[in-house]
């Protein structure tokens, strides 16, 4: 009785030993399986190894993530930096940060106000892609070109080089020459008008330097200075001579109106002031900017701008190319 209540109250040596082995194995078990809490450890944390042998555990653990390098040619993330909302970029080796530079606003067009809507028409990316040689409007030979009292052409001799025909009707005895987008572009207008019934003419177009002195000393001859240029641009003044801008009759209306207020009310003028701009061109100087533009209204006076600028015009509800490039009003010659 007493020999079966000692085998009963202590195990055996044999059971102590693989009791023993087993208590290991649970050990070794809990160690070389990851939780839960493992996978959620933060980056560059140590993370226990998994063990390769149920029998032999490896007691090695990964090694931590390097901090980033510091040094010669590495700038560490400030705490400022953290926080800024500024956007960052990489430096050439990859291990830094820094600041974007600011991007300062440049004008697109070369000689237009920044901030003017003819600054926004390209910023937005609206107008149809161009050289960017086009986008000045200092310089005669682009479509952009402004001229006025206060703007002259430079050099004020100044001949397009790619003066063509247009072939639409003609008023005039004078022969018509314009820019060979212009021309392109006025005779799609003419076109859609004819379809509608409506017979645009071209009664002038292109000037010369030459040309236009004896124009203008003919109105001083005949109105004097003052007058003379309320109505008609000085040398070197002269939308004309840019190859960009024509003087328009009407076919069916008679020769009573030409270069008159009163053809403001024929049904070409009526027509172009509403259409035109779909072909490129606006109606320059019109009732109401006589102080911004310096000349009278002249309802058959067209300038081609390109259809964009001309669209962009008229859906502002903007009359004078002047207010357009932001740029001041130009009454008379300084």
């Amino acid at each position: 009785m007493a020999r079966l209540k000692r085998e009963l109250s202590w195990p055996r040596p044999g059971g102590v030993a693989i009791s023993l082995a087993g208590a290991a194995l649970v050990v070794t078990g809990v160690l070389a399986l990851p939780s839960e809490a493992d996978s959620l450890l933060p980056f560059g944390a140590a993370a226990p190894a998994i063990s390769q042998s149920p029998t032999t555990p490896d007691t090695a653990v990964a090694p931590a993530s390097p901090p980033l390098p510091t040094g010669p040619g590495t700038t560490p993330l400030a705490a400022s930096q953290q926080d800024a909302e500024a956007p960052f970029l990489l430096s050439g080796a990859g291990n830094s940060l820094s600041p974007l530079p600011e991007v300062t606003a440049t004008p697109l067009i070369a000689g237009s106000a920044a901030g003017s809507p003819l600054q926004e028409l390209f910023a937005s990316r609206t107008a149809p892609p161009m050289e960017k040689a086009l986008w000045d409007i200092n310089s005669p030979a682009r479509p952009l070109v402004l001229v006025n009292k206060r703007h002259s052409l430079l050099p004020q001799r100044y001949v397009p080089t790619d003066l063509v025909v247009p072939r639409v009707l003609t008023g005039s005895a004078e022969h018509p020459l314009l820019r060979s987008e212009a021309a392109a572009a006025a005779e799609r207008m003419f076109a859609a008008a004819a379809r509608e019934g409506i017979n645009i003419t071209i009664k002038s177009s292109y000037r010369s330097y030459d040309t236009q002195v004896s124009v203008y000393n003919g109105y001083v001859a005949a109105k004097g200075v003052a007058a003379a240029d309320s109505t008609s641009a000085r040398p070197g003044f002269s939308e004309h001579q840019t190859g960009f801008a024509m003087d328009i009759g009407d076919a069916n209306a008679g020769t009573a109106c030409d270069f008159a207020s009163c053809f403001a009310s024929t049904n070409a003028a009526q027509w172009v002031a509403v259409y035109g701009a779909r072909y490129g061109f606006v109606v320059r100087y019109l009732p109401g900017e006589e102080s911004v533009t310096g000349y009278l209204a002249e309802p058959w006076h067209l300038r081609y701008l390109g259809v964009s600028v001309a669209q962009d015009m008229k859906v502002r509800g903007i009359h004078s190319y002047e207010k357009y490039a932001g740029l001041p009003a130009a009454p008379d010659y300084k």
